[in-house]
């Protein structure tokens, strides 16, 4: 991403079938932002992503379902400005359809086969990600480096 828009966030996030490192920033209920690094796969204009059932993030989902998405690196660092999404937890036969999305590459597959081991069935949230239609481009950069509480 040469030049890094809102605009160009969601075109490099949305590439169908490719992963992505991505800073996922879900809200508390006191409104403060908590980022978290996570592998997220686009399919149709949405965006994929699973994680351990029992953390924070999850609780944090279920209570607010709107997120900021930015390009990322594993260290919850953001490479680019951040735009407004909203998270769906998949239950059943779409869980297990994301799940197999999210086999892209070899470390889709490594870290598939882990989350298979580690957390079988339920013991894994699989989200959907719809991209809000607007660019929000937020006034510093659209994130905040609030990975400390990262869970």
């Amino acid at each position: 991403m040469s030049e890094k828009t809102t605009h160009t966030t969601r075109e490099y996030l949305t590439v169908p079938g490719k992963g992505h490192m991505t800073l996922l920033t879900s809200f508390r209920r006191n409104g403060t932002g908590v980022g978290t690094p996570v592998g997220t796969v686009a399919s149709n204009g949405k965006l994929y992503f699973m994680t351990p059932a029992d953390t924070w993030k999850v609780k944090r989902l279920a209570h607010n379902p709107r997120v900021t998405l930015a390009p990322g690196n594993r260290k919850g660092e953001a490479l680019g400005p951040a735009i407004e999404g909203t998270v769906r937890r998949l239950y059943a036969e779409e869980a297990k359809h994301a799940r197999g999305m999210l086999r892209i590459g070899i470390v889709g597959r490594f870290f598939g086969i882990v989350f298979d081991r580690k957390y079988p069935g339920e013991k894994t949230a699989v989200y959907e990600i719809v991209l809000d239609e607007r660019g929000a481009d937020m006034g510093n950069g659209g994130f905040e480096k609030t990975q400390a509480a990262c869970s």
